[in-house]
């Protein structure tokens, strides 16, 4: 007997779908950030004793989305985490000092951080994306956290000076007519009833 025609097709789907690793129905995105959360909470998938936890999350994940970025060949990167400050492969980061700032900052600069500035155990500047692994595992760094990008408030709700208690938004009172009278609407209701009760009498 034959083999019917879309029998090989059908094994071969049946194959992609049972082979280990990512599910062809799974996001993208959901198997990067499954990678962060490998990294910064370790195989338990609990706390924060991953092998590169000192990094932090977020910048896990940009770090993986640069990755993947990078592998698939894209145009322009644009990351999912908000607010990231990311430019031509760098990212912006607050770096915090385990005990000497300026050693961190010895110690990041030799990772390739530029515009590198010191200010208390905070060394900030802007790291290669690609370097975060190794920023993960630098000895003079206690943690790292993303400054956010600043986002101009252009929303009716900021109060004005001298605006008091005032609630935001609210919907303004209807302006009285330029003579200074009342809305002719009540007068012309009364009006017409008076009339409908003249006409029934």
């Amino acid at each position: 007997m034959p083999c019917p025609s879309w029998l090989p097709a059908g094994l071969l789907l049946l194959a992609a779908v049972l082979a280990p690793g990512r599910s062809p129905a799974q996001p993208r995105s959901d198997s990067l950030r499954a990678e962060a959360l490998r990294d910064f909470h370790g195989p338990d998938r609990t706390g924060k004793d991953g092998p590169l936890a000192k990094a932090g999350l977020d910048l896990l994940l940009l770090y993986h989305e640069y990755r993947a970025f990078r592998q698939e060949g894209g145009d322009s990167f644009a990351p999912s985490v908000p607010g990231a400050r990311v430019t031509n492969g760098h990212v912006s980061i607050d770096a915090i000092a385990r005990t000497s700032a300026r050693k961190l900052r010895a110690d990041l600069s030799a990772l390739g951080l530029t515009d590198a500035a010191t200010a208390g155990r905070v060394v900030s500047g802007r790291l290669p994306i690609d370097r975060v692994p190794a920023l993960a595992r630098v000895a003079s760094l206690r943690g790292v956290v993303l400054p956010r990008a600043k986002t101009q408030d252009r929303g009716p709700s900021r109060p004005r000076p001298g605006a008091g208690n005032a609630v935001p938004n609210a919907a303004p009172a209807p302006a009285p007519p330029p003579d200074g009278s009342h809305s002719a609407a009540p007068l012309f209701f009364g009006a017409a009833l008076g009339a409908l009760f003249l006409t029934e009498g």
